[in-house]
Parts: structure tokens; sequence; C-alpha cells
């Protein structure tokens, strides 16, 4: 009974009609969580969608999981270092190793027949780079011809660069770049290539300024024909079990003059500032439930103050004032739960159809301006505009919102607006100490 009575008095005011304005201020508490929530759920679906694109490109395309390099890069002279068979067989055998590939990283300008030189980042592969990793096969999509670095003087472009370029499928294109020369000095190279494919993945700095050749290709532009140093990228089943997976290839490559490296050092700046671009949004957007907190606090201060009579009754049958506290207590948090529930299934559902719901948008208002149009027409002949889009190609580069909903951080959300639902209900219910049921009764 004595429990029950902080419940039964809490939900009787959660649902009583206040004078003068009814339930327009709990309903408008219970609107802003649930707005504040469905607001933060959305922001940070379609901000972790952005991340893992971004992440995905990275390291399943350019840096790998795991990278295998010489501890020291070779001067002029030096025998460059190789990894041996056996070595490359037990790094394929690891636990759950999916791919092993060398790769060689450059810088050059490349040059088509009409356009100024651009800067492009050059990678050097084996010919069988799909079937040794079958996600770069995946997530570099081919736009014209076909990914063939095995043809002798064959180039493969990132869309964005290619129509940069003006370039097509069989154009000669140039790299310039420097070759390492007699003494170590740097010896300016240009070679000629011919387009045999683009590719688009999505991600606009590879799309505009990645490049494929083949090894041998990379050997005879860079190296002057000597063999360059390989640098060995490595593929895991589980990313995440990159430390696993670095400790075992420490210790197959001790003492072959090799080190191995995870994506999270070499990565290391870029995943930091999206951590603290994400870490920023969500304080921005978590003022929302500041200011609901105060609207709350004020509510249920109000109620408190509408309610003398019955408190300073309740305290003279002798209920604790902690009890009476109680009451709206979990008066605000009836407010948190249903406006925090409400905002997280709101959230829910909009995250997983937000490119639904730009759709939607985009024809109604393009209902609208179509409309509009032909009542403009009737009355004044003209030309006809474009159709409205929310994220037109010719401004961004996506074709749709991507959106990845965490679960457990959408709960996370609601149970932070139920936890300042709660936090300004237990300030506003700290003025019930301070009736004296003697002056209340005595004046009321």
């Amino acid at each position: 009974m004595k429990g029950s009575l902080s419940l039964l008095l809490a939900l009787r005011y959660f649902h009583a009609r206040r004078r003068g304005t009814g339930n327009a201020s709990t309903l408008l508490s219970i609107l802003g969580i649930a707005v504040g929530v469905m607001t933060l759920t959305v922001v940070l679906a379609v901000m972790n969608g952005f991340q893992l694109g971004f992440i995905e490109s990275i390291v399943e395309i350019s840096s790998y999981h795991l990278q295998v390099q010489p501890e020291r890069q070779p001067s002029a002279g030096d025998k460059v270092p190789e990894l041996e068979m056996p070595v490359i067989e037990r790094l394929r055998g690891l636990r759950g190793v999916t791919a092993l590939v060398p790769f060689v990283q450059r810088q050059a300008l490349i040059e088509g027949a009409f356009q100024r030189p651009r800067v492009c980042s050059v990678r050097a592969v084996p010919p069988d780079l799909f079937n040794r990793d079958p996600i770069q096969a995946r997530m570099l999509s081919p736009v014209e011809g076909a990914f063939d670095v095995g043809r002798w003087k064959g180039i493969v472009l990132g869309s964005e660069l290619a129509a940069a370029l003006g370039a097509r499928i069989g154009d000669v294109l140039s790299l310039s770049s420097y070759a390492t020369g007699a003494g170590g000095r740097p010896v300016p190279r240009r070679d000629s290539f011919v387009l045999t494919g683009t590719f688009r993945t999505g991600y606009y700095d590879f799309d505009s300024g990645l490049v494929f050749i083949s090894l041998d290709a990379a050997d005879a532009l860079y190296g002057g024909g000597a063999r360059l140093p390989r640098t060995w990228g490595i593929k895991i089943a589980n990313r995440f079990d990159d430390a696993r997976s670095l400790e075992n290839a420490s210790t197959v490559l001790k003492g072959t003059g090799f080190t191995v490296e995870s994506w999270r050092s070499y990565n290391r700046s870029f995943f930091d500032a999206l951590f603290v671009e994400k870490l920023m949004m969500m304080i921005l957007v978590g003022l929302i439930f500041l200011v609901v907190g105060f609207n709350v606090f004020h509510s249920l201060r109000r109620s408190v103050h509408e309610r003398m009579e019955e408190i300073a009754v309740l305290k003279a049958v002798g209920v604790p004032p902690r009890r009476i506290r109680s009451t709206f207590i979990l008066q605000g948090l009836f407010i948190g739960v249903t406006g925090g529930g409400t905002g997280l299934l709101a959230g829910l559902a909009l995250s997983v159809n937000v490119n639904e719901v730009f759709s939607m948008v985009e024809r109604v208002v393009n209902a609208a301006m179509m409309i509009a149009r032909t009542l403009a027409l009737s009355f004044a002949p003209g030309g006809t505009g474009g159709e409205f889009s929310i994220f037109s190609p010719a401004f961004f580069y996506l074709t749709k919102v991507p959106s990845h909903v965490f679960f457990r951080e959408a709960f996370l959300v609601s149970c932070f607006a139920v936890a300042s639902c709660a936090g300004a209900a237990w300030a506003a219910s700290r003025a019930v100490s301070r009736f004296s049921p003697s002056e209340v009764l005595r004046y009321e």
C-alpha cells in the first residue's frame, strides 16, 4: 500500500486536467522529449551511415586491415627486401585471414589529350586483384570497360577522374612522376597507358583521384625497371578483431625484416576526427533535452504549488514528505518514458525509411510545382522548370542517404531523455518539503 500510494497519485496527477490549461503543459513536455529523441536518433543514424561508408571505403579499398611493410626503406643500391614464399603462406594461413595482396602506392600527374594534368594516387596491384580480394571486386563497381591491369600499360581510373580528363575507353593517358636514378637521385619519368576501365566507389576522393596499374608497370615507371619494395595488405574476417591478428602476424614476421601495422594506427587521425564530429553533434542536439528539462521542471513546480492543499492533507495524515516527493518524481518519469518511447519508435521508423521519406517529400513538392506551373502557363506561356530533388546529383555526391542504426545508441538517447525528466522532477519536488500543513490549511 505504501508503494502503491505514490504510484496511484502520480498516475492521477499525470492524467488530471490542470486549472485553466488542461493537459497542455504535460503534452508539450512529452512532445518536446519525443521530438528530441526522434531528431537525435535520425541524426545519429544518418551520421553512422556516412561514417561507416567512409570507413568501409578507406579500410577495404585503400589501407586494408593490416599492412606488412619493410622495417626500413632500402637506399640506392641496397637489395629490395622481399617476403619469402614460406612466410607468405604462413600469413595466408593465419586464422581469420581472408585476403593477402601485394601493392605499391605512389603519386603522379595524369594527363589526357585535351585536359590539364591532375594529381592522382597510383596504386599498383596484381592483375588477379579481384580473385585475391572479392570485397574490392564488389566495392570497385565498374562504370565502363573492365578492371584490366593485366594488359601491358593498362590503366583503370575512378569515374570522376575519367570525366574530368574527358577520357574514354581506349584513350591514351600519360603518367608523369619521379623514378629513382643512379645514386638515389630522383629522375623524372613519363609513360603512356591505355584506359581499360573506370570504376565508382561512392567515395569522392577515390573516384576523383585513384588510379590502378599493374605491379610490373609500376616497376618500370617508378623503379626504372628495378623491382620496387612491396607492401602487403591483409584482410581479416572481422576487422575489429585486429589485435589478435596483429599479434599472430607479428610472430610470423619476427626476424624477416618486415613489420605489421593495424588499420587503427595508420588511420587514427581520420577516425578521431569522425569521433569528435559525432560527439559534438550529440552534444549540440542533446541541448534539446536541457530545454525540455527546464520545461518539465517549471511544469511540475507549478503542479506542486497548485496542489498545496492536497499535499498539506497528505502530510497531516502522516504521509512522509519523501513519499510525496516520489509522487512528482514518478510523474516526471511517466513524461520521460512516454516521450522517450514515442520518440525512439518514431526515430527508428524514420531512420530505416529515411530515403522513402525524402522521396515522398520530393513527390509532393514536384506535384505542387507542376500544379503551379500549369496555372502559370495558362496565363503566360513559357518554359518548364526542372524537377525538385533534395539531394540532387548536381550538388551532392550521393544517390541515396545512408543510414545505419546502432540500437544501443538510440536506447541511450531515450534513457538520457528519461533521466533529464527525472532530474527536473526531483528538483521541482523539493518544494514539497517547504510546505507546512498547519499554515496551508489555516489560510485555505
